[in-house]
């Protein structure tokens, strides 16, 4: 769709975002305020409406540069840190929050000479799900289910892949609670669990729309001492920052918070 895309996405996610229940808009507009607390409800309604206009145009993007060769879609990036990447014989873990767009991060990712595995949980419905992990492998992701995650995430990292992970919408596996925009939010221990088995480093990393193109900032690994909650509370604080600075790409539409 090319510069349609924008204009489109408004329309669809706007659509999308008017046949929701009360209850599903007033949940995203209450994780919006939560994040900042300084919002009225007319306020964080519009932004909610806005997340979800970004996330429709997260997937169009996501679709107009599937036929590009990773090393195109690097060029539309502002890459920040890519000298914390681990590219040698050992494995390392990338931990993205539910925030901007990852499968154009994981393109720039291959783009820089990355292998990643990943978990991919049913998207919508078999045949969505089918699309979308066929695309991913296209472009050279290794694709895991939730039943084959643990032992695969494993091997592959004892291979030198570089294992991408979500922080805060665990598909599976054990949890921990962490302090996370604005409240106590449920995130993965998998990343924290798999360090400890495999020495292997954890870069938070955060990707967002900017402008024509997109961000991609790879922070520093984290200190890994302390047990999995010690560990999770300091990836989440790293890519905090980002979504406090572009909020509109934030897409809190679940049960965000832990004691809400």
């Amino acid at each position: 769709m090319g510069p349609l895309r924008s204009p489109a996405a408004a329309v669809v996610g706007a659509r999308w975002y008017a046949r929701l229940s009360s209850e599903e808009r007033v949940r995203a507009a209450a994780n919006h305020h939560r994040l900042q607390p300084d919002l009225d409800y007319a306020a964080a309604a519009a932004l909610a409406r806005h997340s979800y206009q970004e996330y429709v145009r997260m997937i169009m993007d996501s679709m107009w540069a599937e036929p590009l060769p990773s090393s195109e879609v690097l060029k539309l990036f502002r890459v920040r840190g890519a000298e914390h990447l681990n590219v040698g014989d050992r494995g390392s873990m990338v931990v993205l929050p539910h925030f901007g767009n990852w499968d154009v991060a994981a393109s720039a990712s291959l783009g820089l000479g990355l292998h990643l595995s990943t978990v991919m949980a049913p998207v919508v419905s078999p045949g969505v799900t089918e699309m979308v992990a066929l695309s991913r492998q296209r472009k050279g992701l290794e694709i895991f289910t939730v039943r084959q995650a643990a032992r695969g995430l494993f091997r592959a990292l004892r291979r030198g892949r570089t294992v991408a992970l979500m922080l805060d919408v665990p598909e599976a596996g054990p949890t921990v609670v962490v302090p996370f925009c604005g409240g106590p939010v449920r995130c993965s221990a998998v990343p924290a669990r798999l360090a400890a088995a495999t020495d292997a480093p954890i870069l938070p990393v955060t990707c967002w729309r900017d402008g024509r193109g997109w961000a991609l900032d790879i922070h520093p690994p984290v200190d890994l001492e302390g047990d999995d909650a010690a560990v999770m509370g300091r990836v989440a604080s790293q890519v905090e920052p980002a979504i406090r600075a572009h909020p509109e790409q934030w897409y809190p539409f679940h049960r965000v918070y832990a004691d809400r």
